[in-house]
């Protein structure tokens, strides 16, 4: 019985000495050291299984019109060199649903539409083409260096699982945002409100893969050139959640994608 107590107690001070393992390693690391060691382990990254959401509303005032899209990706990808095959849902409240597959392959991307079955390339070779740039640097891994002029701004959240990396931006911060976005270095024509702008990044703590990505964006946009009384209101929420680290199974694309890919 003595036996049978004292392996109890040793299993209990496993756990309890992991958990403060857990919380020291926590407690070390600041915002900013955390985020260059996820930078690290992405580029390591080998493979991985993803999903995106991306709901995008606008509206504008003068004229009265309003546009809401939402664009649903499932993914599987490896990463050196980056190949992979998306499924692709897209509804919009001005036309009817419509399912896509997307693959890259040999730094070129083909969409094939189950409504067509044609096989086009985008010829920018990237996603924002089709979809902006954000959904470009979300999938299908996160690009963590797009945010490098907000390294420092980030605050550490520890979690369960690891930690999440907050940012809540100001309109200043907001217009650094939309330069990149825009690769604009003057967005003067415009004054943005800003109601809302979150981001939240996910990171393990074993192997500081990023685990998740959230963005909320709200804002209202007023012409600062033209005085015709019109407004944009802008409303984003792009989520991705990122899994199998490593143990996507090899990349198997269709002959018709593999032959465009190859001429």
């Amino acid at each position: 019985m003595k036996n049978v107590w004292k392996i109890a107690i040793a299993g209990v001070l496993a756990v309890v000495l992991s958990a403060c393992g857990n919380a020291a390693a926590k407690g070390n690391l600041t915002a900013q050291e955390v985020f260059e060691k996820a930078k690290v382990a992405a580029s390591e990254l080998q493979s991985v299984h993803t999903t995106v959401a991306f709901e995008d509303f606008w509206q504008t005032s003068a004229p009265m019109a309003r546009m809401s899209t939402k664009y649903d990706f499932i993914s599987d990808a490896t990463l050196h060199p980056e190949t992979f095959k998306q499924r692709l849902l897209v509804s919009s409240s001005d036309q009817e649903k419509w399912e896509a597959n997307v693959y890259k392959m040999n730094d070129r991307i083909f969409i094939e539409k189950d409504s067509t079955k044609t096989l086009d390339e985008l010829t920018s070779g990237t996603l924002s083409e089709m979809f902006g740039i954000m959904v470009e640097q979300m999938n299908p891994t996160l690009n963590l260096s797009f945010f490098d002029t907000f390294a420092d701004d980030f605050e550490l959240e520890p979690i369960d699982y690891g930690y999440n990396l907050r940012l809540s931006m100001s309109r200043e911060q907001y217009e650094e945002f939309q330069k990149l976005v825009s690769g604009l270095d003057d967005i003067s024509g415009e004054y943005a409100f800003i109601n809302k702008f979150d981001i939240v990044i996910g990171i393990d703590i074993n192997t500081f893969y990023t685990t998740d990505f959230k963005l909320v964006l709200d804002t209202t946009t007023y012409s600062t050139t033209e005085l015709n009384g019109n407004s944009k209101r802008t409303k984003q929420t792009m989520t991705a959640v990122y899994s199998k680290y490593d143990h996507v199974e090899p990349i198997k694309l269709p002959v018709n994608v593999v032959d465009a890919a190859a001429q």
